[in-house]
């Protein structure tokens, strides 16, 4: 019955579409715009540059800062430096790339990159999966910036794509940049200048930000538009309906439904880049915390054996196609292809849900088990609609599942308190190496993280964590014996790699340096044909 209550709705929204094709048709044969207008799913976190940590924080800083390195797919790429180099992890020299300047038209000095360097270091100590040990840094006679941090860090490029390049106070010296840096220089309420093609002219937080062209003085690269208007527009048919009556010229997160039709309007195209993005089942295995009393956790979850049929009973390639129309792929693992660590000859995990009862009928849940299930909407997936279909699957082996849909930001101090059973969660690996989401995971910490809710912590995978941060040589090894910890104890599921694809406007011509930007997703900067 729930099929069919949905098929008026999605041949009124075609026809809708349809008619609105005709109208932007019509408008498009005055010519383009120089308004680029983009719909977001979601609002920014933060507007400070050092605070960044959502894909909607990177999609507006994306147009205002540049990045110390760009990413070439999952490898480095000249940003704001264009040399880096260290014999021992823990001091590091930097070179600047020539020709870059602020919004206000000054050049990019070294004093500027040891600034933000600093200053990230300061904003995010304890609250990211990065561990920066930062002594100091500073600017050498030749102009270098030189780096020193207290612990080696083999992984010091991959904060190198995170960290943006700010204009440093004048207050700034070599002796400000300290772990403890002085309040005053840190300028918490009012965001430093970056050397982006583009200044926030005007915002209405939460709601819309619009972006102006900084001017091309100086031999400054000009801005592909001369603005960019970045709408929030949480409801996924009203970004699909804007797009198709010509308000708003790339929509993110387009609705799994319509994808099977809308690429196939002549005025609409689609382009997928390079994902990141895994979705993944978090598990509560904290049970009923003594130290907070917000928290709980079902008991049943803390067994091994219980995880391990939760495995067992999902069946992944029919999720991802019941679930996502395609959107995601099975995941066996954290990591994407083509990434640091990525097992390639790992076998796909088996569903088998006689094995998942027999398993609960040995932990002493032969009756079955009822269970909680939050969910939040997120980007690339549907997430209460995989929640749905999550649940039906575990209902077939004894599991009942209670599906319970929260906004964002309650879904997050949800799972930061404890107060879930298991919850749908991604995780983006920016650089490409799967270390560092291990990391970001699975490290100790003193406090229960987004990443890590259920505060899973294991002996073995800490002492791996420890050795890769000071020996290169030792990632890979790591990411071997850390997913064989996995395997036994399966503290969280690997569910689906979530495809990253934009609709946009046919005749929109991007240039490859350009796309990044534009798209608001880290893409190859190689130079070649422009991206339709």
């Amino acid at each position: 019955m729930a099929g069919r209550r949905t098929v008026p709705g999605f041949l009124g929204l075609l026809g809708m579409l349809l008619l609105s094709w005709l109208n932007a048709a019509q408008a498009q044969a005055a010519g383009p715009t120089e308004r680029l207008t983009v719909l977001m799913a979601s609002s920014p976190s933060s507007l400070d540059p050092h605070r960044a940590y959502t894909g909607s924080d990177f999609q507006i800083m994306g147009h205002l800062y540049d990045s110390l390195a760009e990413r070439d797919l999952f490898h480095p790429a000249p940003g704001l430096l264009s040399e880096w180099q260290s014999q021992d992890q823990l001091l590091w020299r930097l070179r600047l790339t020539q020709g870059r300047r602020f919004a206000d038209g000054s050049p990019v000095q070294a004093r500027d990159i040891a600034y933000s360097l600093c200053r990230w270091a300061a904003l995010n100590r304890g609250n990211t999966g990065l561990p920066l040990s930062l002594r100091r840094a500073g600017v050498a006679g030749d102009g270098e910036v030189v780096l020193e941090l207290t612990r080696p860090f083999t992984r010091m490029i991959s904060a190198f794509f995170l960290i943006y390049g700010v204009k440093a106070p004048a207050a700034f010296t070599d002796a400000s940049c300290t772990p403890d840096m002085p309040v005053g220089l840190l300028m918490l309420y009012s965001p430093p200048m970056g050397s982006g093609p583009y200044r926030i002219a005007g915002l209405d937080s939460g709601r819309e930000y619009r972006l102006a062209a900084v001017p091309p003085v100086n031999g400054r690269t000009a801005a592909p538009f001369e603005e960019v208007l970045l709408r929030v527009e949480t409801e996924s048919q009203a970004r699909v309906r804007a797009l198709a009556d010509g308000q708003a010229d790339i929509i993110e997160d387009p609705p799994p439904a319509p994808m099977a039709y809308l690429p196939g309007l002549p005025h609409i195209s689609l382009t997928e880049l390079p994902t990141d993005r895994t979705l993944f089942l978090s598990l509560n295995l904290s049970g009923d915390s003594p130290g907070n009393p917000l928290a709980r956790g079902s008991p049943a979850l803390m067994d091994t054996r219980v995880r391990r049929a939760l495995t067992l009973a999902i069946n992944k390639p029919l999720l991802a196609q019941r679930a996502t129309d395609g959107y995601g792929a099975a995941a066996n693992q954290l990591g994407s292809p083509g990434m640091r660590g990525f097992a390639s000859d790992r076998a796909q995990d088996s569903y088998d849900p006689a094995a998942a009862r027999s398993l609960l009928r040995a932990a002493g849940f032969e009756a079955g088990l009822t269970l909680e299930l939050l969910t939040a909407p997120s980007r690339g997936s549907d997430g209460g609609r995989t929640a749905d279909v999550l649940a039906g699957m575990l209902s077939a082996v004894g599991i009942k599942v209670n599906v319970h849909r929260v906004g964002r930001e309650e879904f997050r101090e949800r799972v930061r308190d404890g107060r879930f059973d298991m919850a749908l969660n991604l995780i983006g690996i920016e650089d490409g190496i799967v270390l560092s989401a291990y990391e970001a995971m699975l490290r100790p910490v003193p406090m229960r993280t987004i990443m890590n809710p259920g505060q899973y912590q294991d002996a073995e995978i800490t002492r791996l964590l420890a050795a890769a941060e000071t020996d290169p040589a030792a990632i890979d090894t790591a990411v071997t014996g850390i997913q064989a910890v996995l395997d036994r104890d399966t503290p969280f599921i690997p569910l689906l790699h979530m495809r990253d694809l934009v609709l946009h406007r046919a005749d929109l011509i991007v240039a490859p340096r350009d796309t990044g930007r534009v798209f608001g997703r880290a893409v190859t900067p190689r130079d070649g044909a422009p991206v339709r």
